[in-house]
């Protein structure tokens, strides 16, 4: 029997993986953007309130950011194609998907199963923001995706 921690981490790697096999070649041409050069160390700290440390590139599109210090976080944003963010919108049961306004475009976060994400639509590109945070409410996590997504689309 699988419990609610096992079923969000399968989720969250299932996520992952399908987002960094799924770079956006038709949004950005050849290649897609680099993720880390988007949002500097400040900007990400300074959306999650923690000491951070530089992003790490950890796939085509994709970067991570760790915290340190006593309040670790964890960043990871990752660009995705069309297909994928549509995809996202897709009714599951024990997910809650909401719209979610003045971020960019188009944008739906998703709770559930001990994952948060938040999906954002900039003109040609999509994006998937994924924070974690100790002891962090769903909402206070949509909150934060939130912050590094209005810092991330002034620069898309």
């Amino acid at each position: 029997m699988h419990t609610n921690k096992t079923r969000a981490l399968y989720l969250a790697t299932v996520v992952g993986l399908f987002c960094l096999a799924s770079p956006p070649r038709i949004a950005f041409a050849d290649e897609p953007p680099d993720a880390c050069s988007l949002l500097s160390t400040q900007d990400v700290a300074a959306a999650l309130g923690v000491e951070i440390n530089a992003g790490t590139n950890i796939g085509p599109g994709a970067c991570l950011w760790n915290g340190r210090g006593n309040r670790p976080a964890t960043l990871r944003i990752n660009f995705t194609k069309s297909r994928s963010f549509d995809i996202g919108k897709t009714p599951l049961p024990g997910y809650t998907k909401t719209p979610e306004s003045s971020v960019g475009d188009d944008a739906y976060s998703v709770v559930g199963g001990g994952v948060v994400t938040l999906s954002v639509k900039k003109g040609s590109a999509f994006v998937i923001i994924f924070v974690q945070v100790p002891n962090a409410s769903p909402e206070q996590t949509t909150d934060l995706e939130r912050k590094v997504a209005l810092k991330l689309v002034g620069k898309l």
